[in-house]
């Protein structure tokens, strides 16, 4: 039974949520949405400080105290946890994997092997969705995070040594759940196969399933072979053994075979068999892109359930990384002109869906296109497609970020006035056509750099969790990767790869002596001087609520070690602090005039609030 404080806790996660869609419905009259917007978001924060109170004043004490708490206590700790992580719409993962962690250290003091094992399983779930926020970030970083999360899958697993010691099924059924999840967390397909290759020994073993024959032995089956099929892009690419292969192909044929065979197929099921047959060279390029093709065209426009969104969201991902893995395709029109289609169905399918509708499955969606988009000349560019997913589905993000340029166009004119030279050789001003403006270009890159500095958090699903509260120790580790987040995926694109270097160096110290991350070096960047800028820019914008003149202050005083004199010498004119204060303390209103146009036009009729 949940206690009066965890109750509250979940209804104000639940509203702040339900007000994020709610507050940002589009609507022909902006007045009316525009107000909806700020009586949404000053009701929101006033139920996220409600959550800080409760966190700090009722859990965090209990967590600390853990061994003097209750029966009673310890029980609704656990129903709290499991209603936080639903393993859907995921209300608060932070908070249950610190829940479960300090259970799972109250099972270890009192040696409670049962309660060992349960723990360790929910606290390797846990942090399997909190990962999220690192998916599809290519650093050495992230793989500590998910090195810790199959370290405790491993625990879990290990305890399969005393399974016929154990009498209740459903501790041996998280044994064996936990043995098949070590493969969701290793890197590598030698290490994926061999972690999947065990499990199916165990489920293939009569022992264990005389042992605890109530356990959905057929089920968890399925489930390993559906993990290693998942390893089919190996097949042609890393070094594996015969017997590995084999045991691939034996997957992918028991998960799609029964497909193959049916009047309707499910197309999440058909692509990756279909592409397992490509892969080992079964059927050629052209029957692959065939098939593809079929697929994508047979899916309806606006279709929202699983298989319509794979259909029109990740095939045509998928169609992409072809073009991408095979340059002679790129040279032919109808592959081009079939991507650009596609690409347009995926986008209209972005800006209709119901906000309400927002899963962990349609999280997954959001990190595959931003991570995995392939950029063609001439059709839908990756610079308009994320501006418009911020707006949707990061409108706070977006309106942060728009803030961050204009003051970042500020603070470039203050410069240009006194050195005009100061962004002599930026790489972005290199194409200008003659007779150009040049100092409006340097502004207006400017704004475009704001709008893309903290680009990387949006794939991070960062800004729900801070709707909510403040962010953990864990979060905030895994947050700083915004930085190497952005710069991966800006830099991969022509229509943005001049705002990269923005986007990865704007925490870093100027002097290169703190901030993060290390991979940026001021003194090897060609955008040194506008990433300076926006170091600035987005220390004011990020602190400028709390207390506007201590932050102006304090950038003084670490001026030339952490900011560019140059640029913080700026707000000591008079005029230009004035300004900058005027953007930063304004409600935004021209931001939100730019969402509601985007979504009036698209012709949603659908929430577009924080998911």
């Amino acid at each position: 039974m949940l206690l009066p404080y965890q109750e509250e806790y979940i209804n104000n996660v639940r509203e702040i949520l339900g007000l994020g869609q709610t507050g940002l419905r589009s609507s022909r009259d902006f007045d009316l949405w525009f107000g909806t917007v700020r009586e949404k978001s000053a009701k929101a924060a006033h139920l996220k400080q409600r959550n800080m109170e409760i966190l700090n004043g009722d859990l965090f004490p209990l967590l600390d105290n853990l061994h003097a708490a209750s029966e009673e206590q310890i029980r609704s700790l656990g129903e709290f946890a499991d209603v936080l992580l639903d393993w859907n719409n995921n209300l608060d993962r932070g908070i249950c994997v610190t829940i479960h962690d300090a259970l799972l250290s109250l099972c270890r003091v009192r040696k409670d092997r049962n309660g060992i094992i349960r723990e360790l399983y929910k606290l390797g779930m846990g942090l399997f969705y909190l990962n999220r926020m690192v998916m599809g970030i290519d650093d050495a970083q992230t793989g500590s995070f998910y090195f810790e999360n199959e370290m405790v899958f491993t625990e879990a697993a290990s305890y399969l040594r005393f399974f016929d010691d154990i009498e209740d099924d459903t501790t041996r059924g998280y044994i064996l759940r936990s043995l098949h999840n070590i493969a969701i967390c290793v890197r590598g397909s030698k290490r994926k196969v061999a972690a999947s290759s065990r499990m199916l020994n165990v489920i293939k073993d009569e022992h264990y399933r005389t042992v605890a024959p109530s356990l959905p032995w057929d089920r968890f089956l399925r489930g390993v072979h559906q993990q290693m099929s998942s390893n089919r892009s190996a097949l042609s690419g890393e070094n594996l053994t015969s017997e590995e292969l084999t045991l691939i192909l034996d997957s992918c044929y028991e998960v799609f075979k029964s497909e193959e065979a049916s009047d309707n197929p499910n197309i999440r099921w058909l692509w990756p068999y279909y592409e397992m047959e490509f892969t080992c060279g079964y059927v050629d390029l052209r029957t692959t892109l065939v098939r593809m093709e079929r697929l994508i065209e047979q899916t309806p426009q606006g279709q929202t359930d699983p298989s319509g969104l794979y259909g029109n969201i990740q095939l045509p991902i998928h169609y992409g990384r072809l073009l991408r893995h095979h340059p002679e395709l790129q040279k032919e029109r109808h592959c081009l002109d079939f991507a650009s289609g596609a690409y347009e169905r995926m986008y209209k399918t972005i800006l209709a869906l119901p906000v309400e509708e927002f899963s962990d499955t349609f999280l997954y969606d959001i990190i595959l296109i931003v991570s995995d988009f392939f950029e063609i000349e001439g059709a839908l560019s990756y610079r308009q497609l994320v501006t418009h997913m911020m707006q949707k589905f990061s409108p706070d993000l977006y309106v942060n970020s728009r803030k961050t340029g204009d003051v970042m166009a500020l603070l470039c004119g203050a410069v240009l006035d006194s050195d005009p030279s100061f962004f002599d050789g930026l790489p972005a001003l290199e194409d200008l056509p003659e007779g150009s403006d040049r100092r409006q270009a340097i502004l207006d890159y400017a704004r475009d750099c704001g709008l893309f500095h903290d680009f990387g958090q949006l794939k991070m699903d960062v800004n729900r969790t801070l709707k909510v509260r403040s962010l953990l120790d864990r979060e905030y580790r895994m947050f700083m990767l915004h930085c190497i987040s952005g710069y991966e995926n800006l830099k991969a694109r022509k229509s943005t790869r001049h705002y990269a270097d923005i986007a990865l160096g704007h925490h870093r110290w100027y002097d290169g002596e703190d901030g993060y991350p290390e991979k940026y070096v001021r003194t090897e960047s060609p955008y040194r001087q506008m990433t300076d800028v926006a170091a600035v820019a987005s220390y004011l914008v990020d602190g400028y609520d709390n207390d506007p003149e201590k932050i102006i202050s304090d950038l003084f005083k670490e001026g030339r070690r952490r900011f560019s004199p140059m640029v913080s010498a700026c707000l000591s004119d008079a005029e230009i602090a004035s300004s900058v204060s005027k953007v930063l303390s304004g409600d935004g209103e021209k931001y939100y005039r730019e969402i509601h146009a985007t979504l009036t036009i698209s012709g949603s009729s659908s929430d577009a609030g924080t998911p």
